[in-house]
């Protein structure tokens, strides 16, 4: 790839604003392992064991140990650990071993004590990283084991293909597993009992999501280390969940927020070094997933706090409305009656006038009320839009006595406040229920 160079000035000379050639292997690293983390943490996160991956992330640090210490004993010379080297094998083994085994304790303790999941999982991965980081303390110390890049990951050092290929190998395997097993995950991941009842093999599912778990964690440590490899597990998908709620989908959307954190974070840090602010590559991509986090967090059209901040105001709207229409038809404002000023139906409700200013253009606007010299006056509409509500409101009243054995002096409050979401559908289905009775419990007539 060529690069984009800017003159600053003739002293600093040309800055690099986009990848040059020998980025070309960090930015396929960074790739690679947020596409595999994002696809397993979909399934870890849908499932409600997110932090799992956390734990198994931590606790094959002695697997990567033991196979280290194997591989001393076994290979006669081997300078390469990671990347694509016959340690790599030996790493790789230990760590699918160390990750079955903690992830298997840790159901345990769930299954056959009284200990809940958090807590089995907060107790057992510790344990395993305490151990992981003895290990190398003690076998290690005069060998180049690089710890702050096994924690912290260093994206910088990949420099050619064989440092790339077992992160591609551990890439290609977890697409092939969700494109052959998918309706199998699937199942396996939203209904456990109907899964056992098909008979399909929900332990062995679990083992394979795990062991495929251990492997892109371990590929992923000299790229992004153990630490930061948990926010590719967890932050990719997030957002997905929050866009939409279809499982394909999910796993799609996850994937491309990995992609783009990892390739939008890899050119941040060439650009903040640009300006001045020298970064590693791996932290940046993890904040850029993060930013993503954010964004979808506020503006998901569905989920989002402003979709919901919006939803909330509407129904505090329609409320204030519909609870003006409601006063002004009990205070006798039909079209055939006296007209009712705004202060009288203000004072009904307990409300100062200014509040239901606002309501009153809007149904104004509808054709809902009319505003004459001598106050407002409800329209035909109106007058159907409100005896429409107070059927729903007594009906209500009706099956809390009959159904549910409520006192006939405690409905009114709890039928006051479900007025407001009584969907057509639920009425009709009330009133089948009660037999379209005529008459609330209090004998007043139901419109």
């Amino acid at each position: 790839m060529t690069c984009l160079a800017l003159e600053l000035s003739p002293a600093l000379g040309a800055v690099q604003l986009w990848f040059k050639d020998f980025d070309t292997w960090p930015l396929l690293m960074a790739l690679l392992v947020s596409l595999s983390c994002a696809l397993l943490g979909t399934v870890f996160l849908v499932r409600r064991t997110a932090l799992l991956g956390d734990a198994v992330s931590h606790s094959v640090l002695p697997g990567i140990a033991g196979g280290l210490l194997l591989a001393g004993i076994v290979l006669e010379h081997n300078e390469d650990a990671f990347g694509a080297s016959p340690t790599m094998l030996f790493i790789l083994a230990g760590a699918v071993v160390a990750g079955l085994a903690s992830a298997m304790l840790i159901e345990a303790l769930h299954r056959h004590s009284r200990i809940k999941p958090d807590t089995a999982l907060a107790a057992v991965f510790p344990a395993f990283f305490a151990s992981g980081i003895i290990l190398i303390r003690l076998f290690f110390t005069y060998t180049h084991f690089d710890e702050n890049c096994v924690f912290y990951g260093a994206l910088e050092n990949i420099f050619d293909f064989r440092d790339v290929a077992p992160t591609l190998f551990c890439s290609i395997l977890v697409v092939i597993f969700f494109l052959v097993f998918y309706k199998e995950i699937l199942i396996t991941s939203f209904d456990r009992q109907l899964s056992g009842t098909l008979g399909l093999p929900v332990g062995l599912m679990n083992l394979l999501l795990v062991s495929l778990l251990a492997l892109a964690v371990v590929v992923a440590f000299e790229a992004v280390g153990a630490i930061l490899v948990i926010a590719l597990l967890i932050i990719p998908p997030a957002p997905a969940q929050l866009l939409s709620y279809r499982f394909n989908r999910v796993l799609i959307l996850s994937a491309l927020f990995g992609l783009s954190a990892a390739f939008l974070g890899s050119w941040m840090t060439i650009f903040l070094e640009a300006v001045g602010f020298k970064t590693l590559r791996a932290p940046t991509i993890a904040v850029v997933a993060s930013l993503q986090f954010l964004l979808a967090l506020v503006f998901s059209p569905e989920q989002g706090l402003l979709a919901q901040a919006l939803r909330k105001r509407a129904l505090e709207s329609r409320i204030l409305e519909e609870n003006l229409l409601g006063s002004v038809y009990r205070l006798g404002g039909t079209p055939q009656a006296e007209a009712v000023t705004l202060g009288e139906a203000a004072a009904r409700l307990g409300y100062p006038p200014g509040r239901l200013a606002a309501a009153l253009r809007r149904c104004r606007i509808r054709g809902e009320l009319t505003v004459e010299s001598e106050g407002i006056l409800l329209t035909e509409g109106g007058s159907e839009k409100v005896a429409g509500i107070i059927r729903g409101h007594r009906l209500w009243e009706s099956y809390m006595i009959h159904e549910m054995g409520a006192a006939s002096d405690h409905v009114h409050d709890a039928a006051d406040h479900i007025e407001h979401h009584l969907q057509p559908a639920l009425v009709k289905e009330l009133e089948k229920l009660l037999g379209n009775p005529n008459l609330d419990p209090h004998g007043s007539e139901i419109p």
